[in-house]
């Protein structure tokens, strides 16, 4: 049967839609059930266990790590002004950024192509690209025959991309992604890991939001 142009465009835009309102959806009840205390106002920021802390796989006490999904709307809108951001942190401090890693978790099923990408030295650079094949085109990056139709189209060598994804690089990476997501209880993107110890969801809008990560990166040195 041939679809016709208008109705193959309509199913790309309800996907893209469907995708958007999942995602807005999943950072409301996720991020904000997962910071909830004791009384009934959500909170942004929670402070992570000493013991979480020390048994922590990220390297450096002054970094931030951005948790976040190629499925995930506002990592897409926040990307500009998050780079930005990253460009004023002081020499001795990092920024680092990493997929959400987990079974049974919508988000994260992006995660071998983030990988895989970044060992190739690639991700950076396509992450614009991934975002709108993902949420705009409604391409579905897990899926083997329309990521490779999307590696063909960015120029990206299939083959040499599947073997990447086999090395034991990836797997590391995939496997570091996975303890952070798990040990810091991730459930919804995007979420920044301050210092080892405070897990951050954006909830207020740049540069307020850079100043009030400045100032959780540096609280703990005066």
């Amino acid at each position: 049967m041939k679809i016709k142009p208008i109705t193959a465009v309509g199913y790309t835009f309800l996907v893209a839609l469907i995708s958007s309102l999942i995602t807005v959806l999943c950072y409301h009840v996720f991020v904000f059930n997962t910071f909830a205390s004791n009384s009934s106002e959500p909170s942004a920021l929670r402070e992570i266990d000493s013991a979480i802390v020390a048994s922590s796989p990220i390297k450096h006490d002054s970094s931030i790590i951005e948790v976040m999904s190629y499925g995930c709307h506002y990592c897409a809108s926040n990307e500009e002004d998050i780079e930005k951001f990253a460009g004023t942190l002081p020499a001795e401090s990092t920024f680092e950024v990493i997929h959400i890693t987990a079974e049974r978790n919508g988000l994260a099923i992006y995660a071998p192509v983030f990988a895989t990408l970044e060992v190739m030295g690639l991700e950076r650079q396509m992450r614009d690209q991934a975002f709108n094949a993902v949420m705009t085109r409604g391409i579905n990056l897990a899926d083997d025959e329309a990521l490779n139709g999307w590696l063909k189209k960015n120029n990206i060598d299939v083959e040499k991309y599947h073997q990447v994804r086999q090395s034991k690089a990836v797997t590391e990476r995939l496997e570091y992604m996975a303890k952070i997501t798990e040990l810091y209880d991730i459930n919804a993107t995007p979420l920044f890991i301050v210092n080892k110890k405070y897990v951050v969801a954006k909830d207020r809008q740049f540069p307020e939001f850079a100043d009030y990560m400045r100032q959780l990166l540096t609280q703990d040195k005066e």
